[in-house]
């Protein structure tokens, strides 16, 4: 029965509800879908239940699979589905205590540096392949298998075995090189072949072989829920690939297709602005970790001022955020410069409190939670506090309104595509009057500029008020201090502040520990 064909296996299965076919496919493969769950969700327990799942469908599809279905790329495939129909059920308890990620079980070696770069990445560039691609990918690489044997499962020569996958490498080192990871096609292949397949639990091939077989009727409800979800999932794509074959049969005939595809509502061509916030709240809510860096320019009056941050995100609570003052130019009167002493600082968390330290003490004094930390340092930091984690962890701050990302927000506006920082973004306008933009990624969804412009209306100040705005500002409180900086209030009366954040250097689902975001205290 070892010697079987996968589809000659599942055909047994199919015919005679033979369990012990169905155990071979699982030994064969339980490794490669149990390492591409884990790379979805980094928690082992969670990378199980999924690995349950996608052979429960295997075993309820096993009569609907074509005589030429390489296996691989069918597993694979659909651990990838499976895997965002999980995530997409997270997001739901994305507030509540979640496990820490296990570290990586990858052995330990010299390309264990390139693997963590890969790592994050790797199963979103092979699902980016045609699905022959991807099936002499899976086999190659993924399975180890010679190109005699490729050739033998493709059902082509060897030359063409080889030319298919040499293309398929090409592919998938152009999307690493386009994210910045530049890796000769040898070193590529030889990393992911040490590193894409794990061995799965001992014990979780028997345990998927007996809820399997009886087609879930054994299975947890979150696995049942799983399967469902990834069942939808899996319809959902065949529909959007016969919608864009459909259609291209009729473009073929002559006919004008006036109605919008599946497909094109998939790749987001005319998404409403409602779709492309919800998309880029998914987007936020199914990543592990966030990093990167920024500018804010705020323009008030005659006064400019700059400041540059860098922020690092975990799941479920650790952040670190870092700003200082790069420029201020003007000021808000002639006589009066109202430039911050809280030029600078830092807040964090790295699982034991949140704190905060800001000159000129430098000493760091403990918040009493996560949103009051981060909403504490919000006008001082340039907003970076708010924006970014408040769509990374979901969060709003009283006083404050709405988080950023709002898709029930019926004032969004859809314009016209711009690049930043040489992305091609989506453009959302929202508030009555337009005053809040977006840029959103048009690939990843994640925010790349964000800007603000309101009006301030400055009423008048009693001196005890204006006192206390010197000497937050350290100037010497005189009454003729006083006088000048209520003159410089009434000049700015009306006036309208613009306020621009944009994001760069942005890297998803990297893994830190606590240390990484610990400050020096």
């Amino acid at each position: 029965m070892h010697d079987a064909s996968d589809m000659e296996l599942l055909r047994d299965y199919d015919r005679k509800g033979s369990e012990a076919a169905f155990a071979v496919l699982v030994e064969r493969h339980v490794s490669l879908v149990y390492s591409a769950a884990l790379r979805h969700v980094g928690i082992a327990a969670h990378a199980e239940e999924i690995t349950q799942a996608v052979f429960i469908i295997l075993a309820r599809k096993a009569v609907n699979l074509r005589p030429n279905t390489t296996l691989e790329g069918w597993l694979f495939e659909t651990t990838r589905l499976t895997a965002l129909s999980f995530l997409r059920g997270e997001r739901r308890r994305q507030f509540r205590e979640q496990e820490a990620y296990m570290q990586s079980t990858v052995q330990e070696n010299n390309d264990a540096a390139t693997w963590n770069q890969l790592a994050p990445l790797l199963d979103e560039a092979v699902s980016r392949l045609g699905k022959k691609d991807r099936d002499a990918v899976m086999l190659r690489f993924f399975k180890d298998k010679n190109l005699r044997e490729v050739a033998a499962a493709l059902r082509m020569n060897e030359t063409a075995a080889q030319r298919r996958v040499h293309r398929a490498v090409e592919k998938l080192r152009g999307f690493f090189t386009k994210r910045g990871i530049v890796l000769p096609a040898a070193v590529l292949t030889a990393v992911i072949s040490a590193n894409s397949v794990q061995a799965a639990p001992v014990a979780l091939a028997k345990a998927v072989t007996a809820v399997a077989v009886a087609k879930g009727a054994a299975a947890g409800g979150s696995t049942l829920i799983l399967v469902k979800g990834a069942s939808n999932l899996m319809a959902w794509a065949k529909m959007k690939i016969a919608g864009a074959v459909g259609a291209a049969m009729l473009l073929s005939a002559g006919i004008v297709v006036v109605s919008m595809t599946t497909s094109e509502t998939a790749n987001g061509t005319n998404l409403t602005p409602q779709e492309i916030v919800k998309r880029a709240q998914t987007a936020y809510a199914a990543l592990s970790s966030y990093s990167g860096t920024g500018r804010s320019i705020t323009k008030q009056g005659n006064q400019i001022e700059t400041i540059d941050f860098s922020i690092r995100l975990q799941r479920p609570n650790l952040y670190r955020i870092e700003w200082s003052q790069a420029q201020v130019v003007g000021s808000f009167s002639k006589n009066t410069s109202m430039t911050s002493n809280s030029s600078k600082g830092i807040i964090w968390s790295s699982g034991s409190g949140d704190f905060v330290a800001i000159p000129p003490s430098g000493k760091p004094n403990q918040e009493r939670d996560m949103p009051t930390n981060l909403g504490f340092v919000r006008g001082v930091s340039g907003e970076a506090s708010t924006a970014i984690p408040g769509a990374f962890f979901g969060l709003t701050w009283p006083g404050y309104g709405e988080s950023v990302l709002n898709p029930t927000n019926s004032t969004l506006q859809k314009q016209k595509d711009e690049f930043v920082g040489g992305v091609d973004c989506y453009v959302i306008l929202s508030g009555r009057a337009g005053r809040k933009t977006l840029w959103i990624g048009k690939q990843d969804y994640l925010i790349r500029q964000f800007r603000t412009i309101h009006q301030v209306f400055n009423a008048p100040r009693s001196d005890s008020e204006l006192t206390n705005i010197l000497v937050s500002q350290k100037i010497p409180v005189t009454p003729q201090a006083i006088a000048t900086l209520r003159t410089g209030l009434r000049q700015i009366q009306n006036v309208i502040v613009d306020f621009t954040q944009t994001h760069e250097s942005i890297s998803v689902n990297q893994k830190f520990s606590p240390a990484d975001f610990e400050a020096a205290q």
